[in-house]
């Protein structure tokens, strides 16, 4: 594993979606400072994968394969990584139904199948393993969660308003826990990530899209899964223990400007 600052020394994380992407660069740092990982996903087979290159980067992780829509399934989760590790101290929720994004479209022509494809792993997702986490947290008096939205929680993308919403409801929800819970030792903050760099957005963009990513990104590249994952490192660490129902954005600036800047600066540039 080479030097590590150990900020997660003798802390039990549990990412969720944690197959690839964001979620998989989350797990390896967080087993790089310390961390006990269980690597949860519906994909059994990449969830190993990802649980084998911590251990074989010296780290401890350990795969588990749940859908996080089905609350049987998340209990079992659950049940084990307290078995595995003793407890849960961090909980990290990544999970996202990508495979209803295409059919998400505008609300006129919406199935309220891709709603509920998408709001019950989005969101209800992070109810369920934080429903289900947070008496073990409450026994140990302490506990990191954090949950995934992104800018599309109140930013809108001109369609996928299923996603949107589970994304909106993502922060409400987890300022609520915070509130609920704060007292007693728990945090629930949020990331929301912009455009990132991974298989899943590569397959939804081509290259002309990913050129307008860029246009639109205050900083001279795209995000990358390691640029999420520091973040939740941080959220997840005692360097943010006064931190709780927090929305930390990671957008290389992309929400930090008015929407007519991009074509005010071509016409500047055209001039």
């Amino acid at each position: 594993m080479g030097s590590t600052a150990g900020r997660l020394t003798g802390k039990t994380a549990l990412v969720t979606g944690a197959a690839g992407g964001i979620g998989a660069a989350t797990a390896e740092l967080f087993a790089r400072e310390s961390a006990r990982v269980v690597v949860a996903d519906i994909d059994k087979d990449s969830a190993a994968a990802t649980a084998d290159r911590i251990r074989d980067d010296g780290g401890i992780a350990v795969p588990f394969a749940a859908d996080v829509s089905d609350e049987d399934q998340v209990a079992s989760l659950i049940e084990f990584t307290v078995d595995t590790f003793g407890g849960v101290d961090v909980l990290q929720n990544y999970a996202s139904n990508r495979s209803a994004v295409p059919k998400d479209v505008f609300v006129a022509d919406a199935d309220l199948s891709v709603w509920l494809a998408q709001l019950s792993v989005d969101l209800l997702g992070c109810v369920l393993t934080s429903k289900h986490a947070l008496p073990h947290m409450l026994t140990a008096g302490a506990g990191a969660i954090t949950n995934s939205s992104s800018l599309a929680g109140w930013l809108s993308l001109g369609s996928r308003p299923a996603y949107a919403a589970a994304k909106a409801g993502v922060i409400g929800f987890s300022k609520t826990l915070a509130t609920e819970y704060g007292k007693q030792g728990i945090r629930c903050n949020v990331i929301a990530p912009g455009h990132i760099t991974t298989p899943a957005t590569e397959a939804m963009y081509d290259e002309q899209q990913t050129q307008v990513m860029l246009d639109h990104v205050s900083a001279p590249r795209l995000g990358r899964p390691d640029d999420v994952a520091l973040a939740a490192l941080f959220l997840a660490s005692p360097e943010s223990a006064f931190i709780n129902g927090h929305v930390l954005v990671v957008d290389g600036g992309m929400s930090a400007y008015a929407p007519m800047l991009p074509s005010l600066r071509r016409l500047a540039d055209e001039r």
